[in-house]
């Protein structure tokens, strides 16, 4: 072979390892095709479906922990408009959400599996947002949630995101062992008048929500709307972590 042929050969390789590299790193564009292809403006979400089981009511704790719980959904489900808004998606405040779920005749399960095009037709909503809660968990100084994430175009029925994620949240333990909360979760305590626990569950269902939910590209009617198709897009599963610093951590979950 000529010493051009093999020079040709050499270039056309790396060609081609670059562009198998690229379909790895899969990007916004791709991994949001949907959300793109339908120009999706407006987004519903739906009350929060908590599958954690609740404790048998025997003793006061078991009560403080059974509302620390319900607090958190409640959390998780008042702060999720604030990043989808940011993105530039139009999200119905409480109280409508509110009245278009007193409304609704279809259950969770049929909203999730049946025909929802006239919410689209009559109301303008482009997709539902639907979050589980799987599972609590926590230890002394950590707490922890495993959620998932899906979003149901009602113009086609199909699923335009959906994301699984394990969370947890770990602070410093004091001379006695107990938790050392951070500057910013005892302010929260104070604001809500919540404890310690509550405000941990609240102030990471709060993180999670916004490494999930603006990851999504910028809505069809924000100005960036096509300036970061080219960015690389969260995997659909992954871990994140908040560290005792207050540092977050996020990973590939390789678990299916």
């Amino acid at each position: 072979m000529s010493k051009k042929a093999t020079t040709t050969a050499v270039c056309l390789l790396a060609i081609a390892t670059l562009l198998l590299t690229s379909c790895k790193s899969e990007k916004r564009l791709a991994h949001y095709e949907g959300i793109y292809q339908q120009a999706t403006e407006a987004i519903y979400i739906a009350p929060i479906n908590d599958l954690t089981p609740r404790l048998a009511v025997r003793e006061l704790d078991d009560s403080a922990y059974n509302a620390s719980l319900n607090i958190a959904a409640m959390q998780m489900y008042l702060t999720a408009a604030a990043p989808l808004t940011s993105r530039g998606y139009y999200v119905p405040g409480p109280l409508t959400s509110a009245q278009v779920a007193d409304l609704e005749t279809r259950t969770g399960k049929q909203l999730r599996e049946a025909d929802i095009r006239d919410l689209h037709t009559q109301l303008g909503i482009d997709a539902i947002l639907f979050i589980d809660i799987l599972k609590w968990e926590n230890t002394n100084c950590s707490w922890s949630v495993e959620a998932e994430y899906r979003l149901r175009s009602t113009h086609t029925g199909a699923d335009i995101m959906h994301v699984h994620i394990n969370a947890t949240k770990s602070v410093f333990p004091d001379y006695k062992g107990d938790p050392k909360p951070l500057k910013a979760d005892l302010a929260f305590t104070r604001q809500y008048g919540c404890d310690v626990a509550t405000a941990q569950r609240c102030r990471l269902v709060e993180t999670v929500n916004q490494y999930v939910l603006r990851d999504l590209p910028q809505g069809y009617l924000a100005r960036q709307h096509k300036a970061d198709r080219y960015i690389k897009a969260h995997p659909d599963r992954f871990i994140l972590t908040i560290h005792r610093d207050s540092s977050v951590e996020l990973t590939k979950d390789t678990e299916q």
